[in-house]
């Protein structure tokens, strides 16, 4: 018999295999590259994802990102320390609890419908003057109407600190979306602006 070696690199198809596991138990949500499943509701999509480990484990996780810039995200969440990485020798009897701490830990509640409104609250409430969060409650803002709100978060982008001198290249992206944000909610066209941009697989500058 080979000897189980824990300091050997958790393997893709090893990962396939776990996400599969679990997704046994998320029929109404997508496998997405072996790594992780996914759920939509209009512009974002909530994701469950696990990351291999440099060792025989994963560690599960989960977040909400933009679809018409998925390179940003929020709300992040990792288990509680009884399940925050599972050893692939303890998967078989932990998967079924690591499922019931998701249940209990992650949000938006991953038994429950998504909620556009609940999503952005949540978001609000732990958004810090950053791009990337103020990005993420525009476009939240745009797609439910509420163009005063969108338009001072777009406002916000152009303004908020940043730690590195000069802004790095992903925040002047993030400035970019945001202007085009407010230029398309300017000219009532907010919703096909956000529309155009999932439907090319995300925000991102021409080169």
């Amino acid at each position: 018999m080979k000897k189980f070696d824990k300091y050997r690199p958790l393997t893709k198809q090893q990962l396939k295999e776990v996400v599969e596991c679990y997704a046994t138990e998320f029929p109404d949500w997508e496998i997405v590259d072996g790594n992780r499943f996914v759920r939509s509701l209009g512009p974002v999509a909530q994701e469950i994802g696990f990351q291999g480990m440099s060792y025989q484990a994963y560690r599960p996780m989960a977040y909400i990102l933009p679809l018409p810039y998925p390179s940003i995200a929020m709300l992040h969440h990792f288990l509680d320390i009884k399940h925050d990485v599972i050893d692939m020798r303890a998967h078989p009897r932990k998967w079924r609890s690591a499922i019931a701490a998701m249940e209990e830990q992650f949000v938006p509640p991953i038994r429950q419908p998504l909620n556009l409104r609940e999503v952005m609250r949540l978001c609000e409430q732990t958004a810090r003057e950053k791009t990337n969060d103020l990005c993420m409650l525009a476009i939240l803002n745009a797609y439910l109407g509420e163009k005063l709100q969108a338009k001072s978060y777009c406002e916000r982008v152009q303004v908020a600190p940043s730690h590195m001198t000069p802004r790095p290249e992903w925040e002047l992206e993030h400035q970019e979306f945001a202007r085009q944000l407010l230029n398309a909610i300017e000219s009532g066209n907010e919703l096909k602006f956000l529309d155009d941009v999932t439907a090319s697989g995300g925000f991102e500058i021409e080169q």
